[in-house]
């Protein structure tokens, strides 16, 4: 019988990973001159990617907050991708990569996120197949695992939300948002002690 997937085993992973990236944003200069207008507009295009990305992730723990792994969601988001809230957590690590300025490093920080969200979604996959049969199957003969479909999007009139998990998630968003800042701070901390660092494109 297998067990549903313990989020705190891929939430501890994706933490130590970010800690390991720490010495890559400290030491890495894009290929881009920091400053520079197109530096500027990728930099901005990164931000605009991550708040899409936390808003993204909102609405989906909006549709599956304290639901997880007791039925199958099918409404809102989970209407077009059977895996929003991780598509979404990807989004956001995407954005961060283009505020570093380095579409390179936007690849590595959000290709690696995705894999990692993949392979855990792979396994709750399995998991709601043994739990949900026919019904699960159904959901995934039609709705895709990862990206999303658009064209599949459908919603009742009314959806019932529940406040707890949407609070807990609140933490999560100010991790992603506080890059914003952070990757200013290092911007200003570049320039000051002219790091040379390696180049990233």
């Amino acid at each position: 019988m297998r067990a549903a997937v313990n989020q705190r085993i891929r939430i501890n992973i994706l933490r130590v990973g970010m800690l390991l990236m720490l010495p890559i944003l400290v030491f890495a200069r894009p290929h881009l001159q920091v400053n520079g207008t197109a530096h500027e507009v990728m930099e901005a295009i990164g931000v605009l990617t991550l708040i899409a990305g936390v808003l993204g992730r909102f609405w989906s723990i909006l549709y599956l907050g304290g639901r997880k792994n007791s039925e199958v969601m099918q409404d809102g988001p989970f209407s077009m991708t059977r895996n929003p809230l991780y598509f979404f957590s990807t989004v956001a690590a995407f954005g961060i990569g283009l505020m570093m300025g380095a579409l390179s490093f936007a690849i590595l920080i959000g290709g690696a996120v995705g894999l990692i969200l993949y392979l855990t979604a792979r396994r709750e996959a399995a998991f709601l197949h043994q739990e949900f049969g026919a019904t699960y199957d159904a959901y995934a003969g039609r709705v895709p695992f990862f990206l999303p479909d658009p064209r599949l999007f459908r919603a009742a009139p009314e959806a019932v939300f529940r406040t707890g998990p949407l609070r807990r998630n609140l933490f999560d968003a100010f991790v992603f948002l506080s890059f914003i800042p952070l990757v200013e701070l290092l911007d200003v901390f570049k320039q000051h002690f002219a790091l040379s660092g390696f180049l990233l494109w």
